[in-house]
């Protein structure tokens, strides 16, 4: 039989218990109080600093709840602390067992009680996740429900499809984030619009599909090991140096097209990517399609105020690496755009509001109809001349996030203030940028 699960934790219950009775003395009666009139088809059972509901009955009943809760215990109070709470709700098989019966506590066995324990704890503060079975069920045969609950003609916008997870044992759940960070006058904030943290490392997190499991059983054939040690450590995952040649190695196997969103100045980003190898194994890419592709094209779009790119170009200490990088896309032909930040913030504020999307960076790389890649933050280290990257978010193209990155790339090409940027090094004169008219560069080896 398929039922639901809920389970609810209190953030740092066992950290400050004193401090969290009356707290977790209310939540309880709320809960209680909610679910009075439904005694029969519902079982709960209290776990010490939380609760785990099993739902007997096929019904809307578990996302109320999570509603009534976040409305009586907002996760967000300007200048206020508040009770952190954590939420997951799954639906799964689960077997009655007798002899449980006798015992405290829910007498079922099966992957719903287990799935809606790993949804938990895979939440961080605010977070209301779901598996995609009960997720599937609310939007399919509670449609008009649903709407209704949210006051709003559509319940798309408020869940957000966060792809696959790997949680304890290597088990694989589909999770969707249910949250609104955008009140009004029908539904209040609720939930929690970022992504989870990753609590078992960067390995278990990446979405493995057919596309990606060629290339990285080649990445992490050499740096496996050393990943491993950095997650068992706590530390950052940092891929600089080899770790990164052998990673874009491994991504452009088997590409055929690549484009990118670059956040850095181009001094910078030359310097940094002749570590990674990222120029090289580009450039090789298109050698490669040119040969078979008269039509391919490829561009990087430069998101930063223009006047950095020139002073960038007019340092003394910076000018040869922004002319090498400016020849190396005029030779290689990736066509080179810019916009300024003010416009691509606003593109990627739309996408985010539409689609109930967050990106993880602007720094995004995007093989066609293979996979994306996003970076985190990076830091530059003026005392070593380099370049630290953090993190890194890595989807197939079978993900939300690909979709969203593909968009967005699309998006900026599209916009009436995007401009080229021209650079001749025979005359010596400072990069110009001039309106672009869609016409792609070609490689020089033509």
């Amino acid at each position: 039989m398929m039922y639901d699960f809920f389970c609810i934790d209190i953030v740092g219950s066992s950290k400050d218990i004193e401090a969290q009775n009356d707290n977790i003395k209310n939540l309880l009666l709320i809960i209680k109080d909610f679910l009075s009139s439904y005694e029969k088809q519902i079982q709960t059972v209290f776990t010490g600093d939380g609760v785990i509901i099993w739902f007997k009955e096929d019904s809307l009943l578990s996302l109320q709840l999570a509603l009534k809760i976040h409305q009586e215990f907002p996760q967000i109070k300007e200048g206020e602390s508040c009770l952190a709470l954590k939420i997951g709700i799954a639906r799964g098989n689960a077997i009655e067992i007798d002899t449980a019966k006798s015992l405290v506590g829910i007498p079922v066995w099966g992957n719903g009680p287990a799935i809606v324990k790993r949804l938990c704890e895979l939440c961080d503060e605010g977070h209301i996740l779901l598996d995609f079975n009960a997720y599937e069920n609310f939007i399919t045969k509670y449609k008009n429900e649903l709407e209704h609950l949210l006051s709003s003609p559509t319940s798309g916008p408020f869940f957000q499809d966060l792809g696959e997870y790997f949680v304890k044992h290597q088990k694989s759940i589909h999770v969707f984030n249910f949250c609104n960070n955008r009140p009004n006058e029908f539904v209040p904030i609720f939930g929690n619009n970022d992504f989870p943290v990753d609590k078992r490392g960067l390995i278990d997190r990446i979405n493995i599909d057919l596309e990606l499991s060629r290339p990285f059983d080649t990445f992490f054939e050499y740096e496996g090991i050393v990943l491993k040690k950095k997650i068992d450590r706590g530390h950052n995952i940092i891929l600089l140096d080899e770790s990164m040649k052998n990673m874009y190695h491994s991504l452009f196997q088997y590409a055929t097209s690549y484009d990118s969103i670059n956040t850095m100045l181009p001094s910078t980003f030359i310097k940094y990517q002749s570590n990674t190898s990222l120029l090289n194994y580009q450039a090789k890419l298109r050698r490669d399609s040119g040969k078979d592709n008269v039509d391919s094209k490829s561009v990087r779009i430069m998101i930063m105020e223009k006047y950095r790119i020139e002073k960038d170009w007019e340092n003394h200490n910076t000018r040869d690496a922004c002319i090498d990088f400016l020849n190396w896309h005029k030779d290689w032909g990736v066509t080179l755009l810019h916009i300024e930040p003010y416009y691509a913030n606003e593109l990627r504020r739309n996408i985010e509001e539409s689609t109930n999307f967050q990106f993880k960076s602007m720094e995004i790389g995007l093989w066609k109809n293979k996979y994306t890649i996003q970076f985190g933050e990076y830091q530059l280290d003026d005392k070593k001349d380099e370049v630290r990257k953090y993190n890194i978010w890595i989807s197939g193209s079978n993900t939300i996030s690909y979709v969203n990155c593909e968009l967005l790339i699309t998006t900026l090409l599209d916009h009436n203030e995007i401009h080229e940027i021209k650079y001749n090094d025979d005359d010596k004169r400072k990069p110009e940028f001039i309106n672009w008219s869609h016409n792609y560069l070609k490689p020089k080896f033509r």
